[in-house]
């Protein structure tokens, strides 16, 4: 029995974390009172003086097994949020550790942004809204003349901020639609516990246009970014070392391909690229986005098979998996010349992780995916290829690669539009020789499809 006591903040119970994913955790909850208890079957049925409102697991040790851990913890706390946190790829199984009686589970540090999310939603809603948490949603879904039952904040990345420009119960007029156009955001943020009324709110705006989709942007864009980290959950398995099971990996990326990017694309070519611009480039929101601008891109300059672009796109940087933890939890630019040369391996390594899942890809995929970080001046990994001696879907992919780079959004940063990001590609090629990284052909009918530069 737990106490109906209620601390000052709210607790977090944490279970055997191992340490790099304890201090993760730890700035997640810079401001929460945590709990912690040794992996132990007698010290997880220990009585707490207060019930936490979420437990966070390590993996499972010797003495339990993942059945036996979810089950003890979800008899203690059965109305609690229980998430899993693993640092090893061996044995974790997302899907079983969920059916098991986690609420979700987490591979580190690929899932960081994932778990600070979940994390925070959960406090939000432990706190009844005290904690505020933020969810992005797609101006594209917004219609002028409504009242809205929501709050509506503005991002300034520039000062970490988020500020209220409209409470529920005021009406959204075009002014203030124009306004935030204006700011070079696509995106504007809904406390997460009102996210229920804007969908709801989008489910009739699309009713009432006579829309024949059935999602909204954001909710679209929400759920490619589930498919896309159920995809590469699945990459992870053990299980996943078949024939049969190759196939399945590639029938859920066509079925994401089409799906969410390829149809309807031709005929709102660029309203979909602004779609893309303005997340957090977490692993499967980057993933989603190369993604869908390589496919787009694709199309806008009739080169390749736009299916097989995306298709790159989705597994670029699977490889990066592969690579030590403390690797890949650094931006490339703060990696010392070690860790740098061990991060150069990744397209490499990608391609081995596709052939060793038994994924029937074609070579001209293979070939994108083992090239997207060669440069057009020979500058680039892993072979320093150069010119025409990169494929031109490779290129296609760098370019897609880097243009969400750019158009991402960075706390303290201010976030490119995508005008300025092209802008910034054709500069840095043109006022600097040495940096030829892309062919100019290509960048130069891509940049004429984008608002002309003078």
């Amino acid at each position: 029995m737990l106490t109906s006591s209620k601390p000052e903040s709210p607790t977090v119970l944490t279970v055997g974390l191992d340490h790099d994913i304890e201090k993760i955790i730890t700035d997640i909850l810079s401001s929460t009172t945590v709990t912690s208890l040794a992996m132990d079957p007698e010290q997880l049925l220990t009585e707490l003086e207060f019930a936490p409102c979420l437990v966070i697991s390590g993996s499972p040790k010797e003495q339990l097994t993942a059945n036996e851990l979810a089950q003890t913890l979800r008899m203690q706390y059965q109305d609690v949020p229980i998430f899993l946190c693993s640092a090893t790829r061996i044995g974790f199984e997302r899907k079983e550790f969920i059916h098991n009686g986690f609420n979700d589970a987490f591979l580190m540090p690929t899932d960081t942004i994932n778990l600070r999310s979940a994390i925070s939603e959960s406090l939000a809603k432990a706190t009844n809204g005290a904690i505020r948490v933020f969810r992005p949603v797609k101006i594209v879904d917004m219609s002028a003349g409504i009242r809205l039952d929501f709050e509506l904040s503005v991002f300034l990345p520039t000062n970490k901020k988020y500020v209220k420009f409209l409470n529920a119960g005021d009406e959204l007029d075009q002014n203030r639609i124009e306004k935030i156009k204006k700011s070079k955001t696509n995106n504007v943020f809904v406390p997460a516990e009102q996210m229920k009324s804007f969908y709801s709110y989008s489910a009739n705006q699309l009713k009432s246009m006579g829309s024949s989709s059935t999602m909204s942007v954001t909710e679209k864009k929400d759920k490619m970014s589930a498919a896309v980290r159920d995809l590469i959950s699945g990459l992870f398995s053990d299980q996943a070392t078949s024939f049969a099971s190759g196939q399945a990996i590639i029938r859920d990326c066509n079925e994401i391909v089409k799906a969410y990017i390829v149809n309807g694309s031709q005929n709102d070519w660029y309203s979909r690229i602004e779609q893309v611009m303005g997340d957090r480039n977490g692993t499967y929101s980057h993933a989603s986005n190369v993604s869908t601008l390589a496919a787009l891109f694709s199309m806008g300059l009739g080169i390749g098979n736009p299916e097989d672009l995306a298709l790159a796109g989705l597994l670029h940087d699977i490889g990066v998996t592969e690579l030590p933890a403390e690797i890949q939890a650094l931006d490339p630019v703060d990696m010392l010349p070690g860790q740098m040369r061990e991060y150069e391996k990744h397209p490499e390594l990608a391609v081995a992780l596709i052939k060793s899942r038994k994924m029937s890809v074609s070579e001209t995929v293979t070939k994108a995916i083992l090239q997207h970080h060669e440069l057009y001046n020979g500058q680039g990994y892993p072979k320093g290829l150069f010119g025409d001696r990169i494929s031109k879907e490779a290129q296609i992919l760098a370019i897609a690669d880097e243009f969400d780079r750019l158009t991402s959004l960075k706390d303290g940063v201010p976030m490119m539009t995508p005008t300025q990001a092209v802008e910034h590609l054709r500069a840095d090629q043109i006022n600097n020789p040495s940096r030829i990284h892309y062919s100019p052909d290509i960048l130069k009918r891509l940049l004429s499809l984008f608002t002309p530069i003078n």
